[in-house]
């Protein structure tokens, strides 16, 4: 404040707090692999508020059983906790999915979340997005075409057929470093006979003796999409998430996941408008 006036040149002492602010920033874009690092010993750690709370349950705890049951709907137990979450969906579909509060987004689409009373403070966000194709084709790339609008996926695989439309599904996705490969491991089930020509698609996480490891494994608390016709050879997309992709705060689901979840959406209208244009 007791700086003089300039007249036309800058002053040294300025000169020196810019240099030192652009060596410092030019230090941390050099060492950006090392700069959010967690500790090895912190890694082993199983602590945290989202560890202690809403855990995956194993597939026998949900009825399922390895030896792949069969049948159309899968094990009693499976079956009834899968439709459960259809249920739920469909109500939800039947009354406009109200109680949701709107929000902005940079995305071409509409993003909505409402609070969970269940202990956990993650948010549950919907994404909505019109897609040039049927709800049925729409289903299909979204279940069997993963890796043609989701630009991080490295792998994916169906672990265990419950029966025609049910299954244990593992997928990894690449994150920008240092943050590790994510891990996720679902039961999911799919319905394409709902009125109106209308498809749905549940899944949650799942622990499964068959499928190993592949990196720091997400929490699918709910991943729900409902695809319904709204014109001629059009569909109506509508994803409800909410995950635990651990080792984040609480701010970064309020401010960013629902943006993912928006963009995730675009990216599987895109994947129907490039091979339009094709």
């Amino acid at each position: 404040m007791n700086r003089k006036q300039p007249l036309g040149k800058p002053d040294q002492r300025d000169l020196n707090e810019n240099l030192a602010a652009t060596n410092g920033l030019a230090h941390m874009i050099q060492e950006c692999r090392k700069l959010f690092r967690i500790p090895e010993e912190m890694s082993r750690c199983r602590n945290s508020y989202q560890e202690q709370a809403l855990i995956p349950l194993k597939l026998e705890e949900l009825g399922g059983s390895s030896g792949g049951d069969g049948g159309a709907g899968g094990p009693m137990g499976c079956r009834t906790y899968l439709q459960d979450s259809l249920d739920a969906l469909l109500k939800e579909a039947k009354d406009k999915f109200k109680g949701y509060d709107s929000c902005s987004t940079p995305e071409l689409a509409e993003l909505a979340y409402k609070k969970v009373h269940d202990g956990s403070p993650l948010r549950l966000w919907k994404a909505s997005v019109e897609v040039p194709a049927g709800p049925e084709e729409v289903l299909t790339r979204v279940l069997r075409e993963q890796g043609r609008w989701d630009e991080d996926l490295m792998e994916s695989r169906v672990v265990e057929t419950l029966g025609d439309r049910t299954e244990v599904y593992q997928y990894t996705r690449n994150t920008m470093a240092p943050h590790p490969t994510r891990d996720h491991l679902v039961l999911r089930t799919w319905v394409t006979d709902l009125p109106k020509g209308a498809c749905a698609l549940v899944c949650t996480s799942v622990d499964h003796d068959g499928a190993a490891l592949l990196g720091v494994r997400a929490n699918v608390l709910t991943s729900r999409y409902f695809i319904e016709p709204c014109s001629s050879n059009k569909s109506r997309l509508t994803h409800i998430s909410r995950v635990d992709c651990r080792g984040r705060f609480p701010e970064w689901y309020n401010k960013l996941y629902g943006h993912l979840c928006a963009s995730e959406v675009v990216r599987i209208r895109q994947s129907f408008t490039t091979q339009m244009d094709k």
